[in-house]
């Protein structure tokens, strides 16, 4: 998926925040575009580029958090995942040293 728009990053982190039902949920969306060539005797022998983007969502349920990460952005894989990282929070131990 190409690099997005500032509208269309708020777009979307206002969609997971909105499925979500933990106490604390934060969102990160992350993006890169790279590239690379190999050299061999003296010539190029492949060039290729890359680019890529991630969304990340941490749930907390009191001092339980759970996390998952996804690269699709329709709106089922957006609620996948947010059940996942919610799901896991209450699945995980309680961490003595959660701080809110």
């Amino acid at each position: 998926m190409a690099i997005i728009s500032k509208d269309e990053a708020q777009t979307i982190l206002k969609k997971v925040l909105s499925f979500a039902k933990a106490d604390e949920t934060s969102v990160s969306l992350s993006g890169s575009d790279g590239g690379n060539i190999r050299y061999a005797r003296n010539a190029v022998s492949t060039a290729g580029e890359s680019s890529t983007m991630t969304l990340g969502v941490s749930s907390s349920f009191g001092k339980k958090t759970g996390a998952a990460t996804i690269n699709e952005f329709d709106d089922a894989s957006l609620q996948k995942c947010v059940k996942r990282a919610e799901e896991l929070a209450q699945l995980a131990p309680e961490n003595p040293e959660y701080m809110p």
